[in-house]
C-alpha cells in the first residue's frame, strides 16, 4: 500500500502522508484554486493536475518530482469545427452539444508497453490521447464523429462527459470509457473504432421502450478487476453492475442497503 495519497480539492491539492499511526496533510498546492483531478503515472512517478479556472479556463500542470515542482503544459484543445458542419441539436437540450474543452474529467496512463501515453477524458464528451506525456495532445476522432455520440446526454453540468478510462493490463490497445450520460465504449484496437457496451444496463428514469438502450446510461464509475481484466464494475445513477464479459454485458445487482445511488467504485 502506498504512503502517499493526493487529494484533488475545489480548495486546492493536497498531499497525503502516512506517519507512523496516522495519516496527515504534508503538503498544500494550488492553494484555493479548483482541481479537478490528479493522475499518478506509476510508469515514470509523473503527476499531472487538471484545474478549472472558470473564466479563465482549464489549465494542466505536470510534476516530475513528487509534487515539489511544478509546470504548466498544454491542455487538451478541440479542433476547430469543419466547415460547412452543422451540429445537430440535442433531442433532450433543444440545442447542440459544445464543441470546445469545458473540463478535464479523466486522466490515466496507457500500458507499460507505451511510455509517454495518457488519456484524457473531458466535458463535453472528447477523449483526447497524449504520447508525449502530456506535451500535446489529439482528440480521438473515431469516438467524436459516432454518430451515436451526439446522443449523449448532460449529466449535472450541461454537457456529457468521459470521466473514466480503463485501459486493459493485457491489452493497452483494449480501452474503455464510461460516460455520463452515453454508457461504456470500448476499443479493440486503440481508438481506431469503438463500439457499446452497456447491453444489460437499466435507466429507470427513461421511458419504458429506452431504459435498455446502451447508449443512454448514466454511468458514474466505471473500474476494472486488474487481477481478472475481464470483470468491470459500474455504478450508475440507478444500480451498481457487474460484468464478467470485459464490460460487453452487464449484470445489475439488487437489494444493496442503505442505497444503489453513489459516485464511486473501486476493486
Amino acid at each position: 500500500m502506498s504512503d502517499r495519497c493526493y487529494v484533488s480539492t475545489r480548495k486546492g491539492l493536497f498531499t497525503v502522508d502516512r506517519r507512523t499511526s496516522n495519516w496527515s496533510i504534508s503538503r498544500a498546492m494550488f492553494v484555493g484554486d479548483n482541481v479537478t483531478l490528479t493522475m499518478h503515472d506509476p510508469r515514470n512517478g509523473n503527476l499531472l493536475a487538471a484545474l478549472n479556472h472558470g473564466h479563465f479556463g482549464i489549465k494542466l500542470h505536470r510534476s516530475t518530482d513528487r509534487a515539489e515542482t511544478w509546470h504548466e503544459i498544454a491542455a487538451p484543445q478541440y479542433p476547430p469545427m469543419p466547415e460547412g458542419y452543422t451540429p445537430k441539436p440535442h433531442p433532450f437540450m433543444g440545442k447542440p452539444l459544445e464543441w470546445s474543452l469545458k473540463l478535464i474529467w479523466g486522466l490515466t496512463p496507457g500500458g507499460v508497453d507505451q511510455p509517454g501515453v495518457v488519456w484524457c477524458g473531458t466535458m463535453p464528451g472528447g477523449l483526447f490521447k497524449s504520447e508525449n506525456n502530456g506535451e500535446s495532445w489529439e482528440l480521438n476522432r473515431p469516438l467524436w464523429d459516432h454518430p451515436k455520440r451526439e446522443e449523449w446526454g448532460p449529466n449535472g453540468a450541461e454537457w456529457p462527459g468521459i470521466h473514466c478510462i480503463c485501459v486493459d493490463p493485457r491489452d493497452s490497445r483494449h480501452v474503455s470509457v464510461g460516460v455520463s450520460t452515453g454508457g461504456v465504449w470500448i476499443t479493440r484496437d486503440g481508438g481506431e473504432s469503438w463500439g457499446p457496451g452497456g447491453r444489460g444496463m437499466r435507466a429507470e428514469y427513461f421511458p419504458e421502450e429506452q431504459q435498455y438502450d446502451p447508449n443512454v446510461q448514466d454511468v458514474h464509475c466505471l473500474v476494472q478487476c486488474a487481477a481478472n481484466p475481464e470483470v468491470f464494475w459500474v455504478q450508475h445513477h440507478n444500480g451498481i453492475f457487474r460484468s464478467t464479459d470485459g464490460a460487453a454485458s452487464w449484470t445489475e445487482i439488487k437489494d444493496v442497503k442503505p442505497s444503489v445511488f453513489g459516485f464511486a467504485v473501486a476493486v
